[in-house]
């Protein structure tokens, strides 16, 4: 018999015999097929050398008829006296099932620290020199003149006693006094305070990451720059006018 195909056999599939529909396949074995009978549901046992062909399905054809069938497996019919009864076993396997949960890693404190900074500005500042001039000027004259300024140079009068025959009042010389401006350039250096967030992590977990700005908040001034409050003003005039007073004084 050509019963190719027999590792495919089903339960529940029809038996197809030589003559016919003969029943379902109620068990597989290793060298017989078990099937229930219709229409009385009677068990028959039948080698696998009876089946010509497994179809498809899974379903099997038979070469003999129904009664030659049931002739050759009339001892085979019913169940077999050492047959064992059928047990079921359960198979169980464990499954990982992943869930996530929060729990505390650490703790972090976070406090402000102030450092000091060393800055340094440039300004521009305006300056006066004052030049002092002699000229001679050898005259005698009634009486003291007070100082005086011409054409923005101030002018101070030098004046001495000499001993004559008779007692005169000399100009000896005149004191002329030039202003002139320049602008200079000064630096100015101090230590400023510079607050900066301290975060320490506590139990050292490594999970603490601080970024910094790579630009400067809006309105910021960097360190050449000045600030308004830092402007320097010019010294107020009227050097030459104190020093003409010392000089009569």
């Amino acid at each position: 018999m050509d019963n190719s195909g027999q590792g495919h056999i089903e339960p529940g599939a029809a038996v197809v015999g030589a003559d016919g529909l003969l029943g379902r396949i109620a068990r597989v074995e290793l060298d017989t097929i078990e099937v229930a009978l219709d229409p009385n549901g009677q068990q028959l046992f039948i080698p696998r050398q009876l089946i010509r062909r497994v179809r498809d399905d899974g379903s099997v054809e038979l070469s003999t008829r129904r009664a030659e069938l049931l002739r050759l497996t009339s001892g085979a019919a019913g169940p077999r006296a050492d047959r064992q009864p059928l047990e079921t076993v359960e198979l169980r396997e464990e499954r990982l099932v992943p869930h996530t949960e929060l729990e505390e890693a650490g703790r972090v404190r976070i406090r402000k620290a102030v450092e000091d900074l060393p800055q340094r500005i440039e300004v521009d500042a305006y300056v006066e020199e004052v030049t002092v001039e002699h000229v001679p000027v050898g005259r005698i004259v009634s009486e003291q003149e007070p100082a005086r300024e011409e054409h923005g140079v101030y002018i101070v009068p030098i004046y001495e006693e000499q001993l004559v025959v008779v007692k005169r009042l000399l100009l000896k010389e005149e004191v002329r006094i030039h202003r002139r401006g320049a602008s200079e350039k000064r630096f100015f250096e101090d230590t400023v305070r510079h607050e900066r967030l301290v975060v320490d992590d506590l139990d050292r977990t490594g999970r603490v990451r601080e970024h910094y700005p790579t630009e400067g908040p809006e309105g910021a001034y960097a360190a050449d720059d000045l600030a308004p409050s830092h402007t320097v003003a010019a010294e107020e005039p009227g050097v030459p006018e104190r020093l003409g007073r010392k000089a009569l004084s």
